[in-house]
């Protein structure tokens, strides 16, 4: 199959999968394809989407989940003041469905409910009457407030004041030290918060200036919020208002959960419930073993060791048309993963004082577009998800991801791999061989080296970057990975927030959310905005996505087509892949769901054995 048909055959597949509603493996979805001719295909996810499994559930037990990563998570378990992943997935179990998702990824009705008024440009925050921290003081409306005022404070050093934030009626004053409480933001009873917008944008409905969890003020309001991150009641001892609670842990790799006993919600069959930091290299073996029951974003470099392959590294299937495993203790669950991996170039720094991103005055060394685009045409992004990833990646065409259908487009072009494009682009541009070293200078004759930071992580990092290295190669340009190795986790992050002056070009990922307005990834105040890149045009399709024009939905399309068409022609960045979710479940567990649209909670989880199953396949 050409790479062309492979994507088109991935896109109608992830439109299919948006589509399902269960556990089904296959389903008929008709796509439009790049040609405007539509064709009905049917297509098959490898694995179902959620596990109900038969038996009896087990009164108490202990669900061990496993948690990849070969660095310790940072631990600031606070919904307002964590920025890595591993924390946010570590602490989960505590946070639960304080709001969730509808069908489009808009805001629905979870423990705490959400009511919208367009003409009075107001959200109002209806927390659950039950709902109790885990030291058993209820969830008030002064938790909501606390987490606004926490997020606007002047000392708040946190990525999360942006532009959506200060869109809340007098937060701007509150943030800059001219008001003691936010004007927009008020307490109606106990139970009751309402916020009031200066512009109500779509975004809003989606989760623009909404924070999706409460945080305990009475806990935490005597702790100044420049050590909040760093003090006790956030690192180790936190409240909980959600089915679990931290009990004890071992820092940065382990936590014991137990049943919150103020839990108000369905009741909860486990005894414990351990978050455990499982090091790549030993996360075969953990699973074989039942050291591990659940282990959500499997790493796609380790499914060769589950899953056969033919010799091209396409699963296998039995003669029931499921993937043939190599194991007998795991199921496996998939979905569409709500990220993208991209490439990004740094054009400038963040401007505390300002707020905002601020670019070199000379452009810095990605000012040229024609250099942009060419190192987005060179990278053979299909090879490396053939190659490394077993096709549980491919190729990104589009900054919007098929995980907001509403908007994503399965005919954009995006930058497949075409490395005569990159050096017809790099020719017409003045980049070429004068020394004849293999490699091109500047168009003013100068040398061109471009620093490469990479992250490490899994057996396949290295290779994964040494290919890219190559692809750049043959189109002729010289890039080299920053200090001439790979980067763990922790490390690659603080570079990038710091702009590390040697940081020049980067790869990395974005988890996307449920609201897909872009402004806090690629806006200029958006702290998020790794690259600083600031563009007028962009300023002003961001605004017309944010615009009260944009409710209704042709506009609201169009505005981020308009939006998505833009950036790619720009390559500020460019997106490389979309990523399927795998998860391994052992067959101890009850039920595991990863559906977008779901009502299963952690209070759910459970167990049918006290023992683990182990693989007894050699």
């Amino acid at each position: 199959m050409s790479k062309g048909l492979k994507l088109a055959a991935f896109l109608c597949a992830v439109m299919m999968v948006l589509a399902s509603c269960g556990g089904k493996t296959e389903q008929t979805q008709t796509v439009q394809s790049g040609e405007g001719k539509e064709a009905n295909k049917e297509l098959k996810l490898l694995f179902p989407q959620m596990i109900e499994r038969e038996g009896e559930i087990l009164a108490g037990g202990t669900l061990v989940c496993g948690l990849v990563g070969d660095t310790p998570w940072k631990g600031i378990f606070n919904t307002f003041l964590y920025e890595d992943n591993p924390t946010y997935e570590a602490m989960l179990p505590m946070l639960a469905n304080f709001m969730v998702d509808g069908p489009n990824h808009e805001i629905r009705e979870g423990y705490c409910a959400m009511t919208f008024d367009r003409e009075k440009k107001t959200a109002t925050y209806h927390i659950n009457p039950g709902l109790t921290w885990s030291d058993g003081v209820p969830v008030t409306a002064e938790d909501i407030i606390f987490c606004y005022e926490c997020i606007g404070h002047p000392d708040y050093t946190g990525v999360r004041y942006d532009s959506r934030y200060a869109n809340v009626v007098g937060m701007v004053d509150y943030h800059e030290g001219k008001a003691k409480n936010i004007s927009g933001v008020k307490k109606i009873d106990d139970k009751t918060v309402e916020v009031t917008f200066i512009e109500y944008e779509p975004g809003i409905l989606w989760g623009s200036g909404i924070t999706y969890n409460a945080e305990p003020y009475h806990y935490l309001k005597d702790i100044p919020l420049t050590e909040m991150a760093s003090h006790d009641r956030v690192r180790k001892t936190p409240l909980s208002c959600g089915p679990f609670v931290i009990n004890s842990m071992v820092e940065g790799d382990i936590i014991e959960y137990v049943p919150n006993p103020y839990w108000y919600g369905k009741k909860i069959a486990l005894d414990k419930l351990i978050m455990k930091r499982i090091a790549p290299t030993s996360l075969a073996a953990a699973l074989k073993a039942g050291e591990v029951d659940i282990v959500d974003y499997f790493r796609a470099d380790l499914y060769d060791q589950f899953v056969v392959l033919d010799d091209e590294g396409r699963t296998v299937f039995d003669e029931n048309g499921k993937p043939k495993l190599k194991v007998d203790n795991l199921d496996f669950i998939c979905n569409v993963d709500n990220a993208y991996g991209y490439l990004g170039f740094k054009f400038g720094v963040w401007n505390k004082e300002k707020g905002e991103c601020e670019m070199f005055p000379d452009g810095g060394k990605f000012k040229d577009k024609a250099l942009r685009q060419a190192l987005g045409y060179a990278m053979d992004n299909d090879g490396i998800n053939d190659i490394y990833y077993h096709g549980l990646r491919f190729t990104a065409n589009s900054f919007i991801t098929p995980y907001h259908p509403g908007f994503y487009d399965i005919n954009r072009k995006g930058y497949s791999y075409n490395p005569e494009k990159a050096k017809q682009l790099l020719d017409e541009a003045g980049y070429k061989d004068v020394d004849g070293d293999g490699y091109r200078e500047t168009p003013d004759g100068k040398p061109l080296k471009i620093n490469f930071l990479y992250m490490s992580g899994s057996d396949v990092a290295a290779p994964i970057a040494n290919y890219y290295i190559q692809n750049w190669k043959d189109v002729g340009l010289n890039v080299a990975l920053n200090d001439g190795r790979l980067i763990e986790f922790n490390a690659f992050y603080d570079r990038l927030r710091n702009d590390d002056p040697a940081v020049e070009m980067y790869m990395a990922a974005w988890g996307v959310g449920s609201n897909p307005r872009p402004n806090g990834l690629y806006g200029r105040e958006a702290q998020f905005n790794r690259l600083r890149w600031v563009n007028e045009k962009n300023d002003k399709l961001l605004a017309k996505i944010s615009s009260e024009d944009s409710f209704d939905e042709a506009f609201r399309a169009q505005a981020y087509k308009e939006w998505d068409e833009n950036i790619l022609e720009e390559a500020p960045a460019v997106p490389t892949a979309y990523r399927i979710r795998l998860c391994a479940v052992n067959k101890r567990v009850k039920n595991w769901d990863i559906r977008f649209v779901k009502d299963w909670d952690w209070c759910d989880a459970a167990l049918v054995s006290d023992k683990p199953a182990v693989n007894t396949m050699k």
